[in-house]
């Protein structure tokens, strides 16, 4: 018998249930809101959104890094 596999948010690193995304549903809804504001103001600096955004900047900075919000 085998045991289920524990997956982990890749961005925030917490246990998650088994989904087709990579993020957890919070995680998810954080990386759409900063994409959005990405895409509308591509110029900016991680510091101005996570402040926009209300996105902890570690989550924002993970997010660049890891590309989540590159098409």
């Amino acid at each position: 018998m085998m045991e289920e596999m524990t997956r982990r948010c890749r961005l925030c690193q917490e246990p998650m249930p088994p989904s087709p995304f990579m993020t957890c549903p919070a995680c998810l809804a954080d990386s759409e809101k900063v994409k959005t504001y990405i895409l509308k103001h591509p110029h900016v600096t991680p510091e101005k959104i996570a402040e926009e955004t209300e996105v902890p900047l570690d989550k924002v900075s993970n997010m660049v890094k890891l590309g989540v919000n590159s098409k």
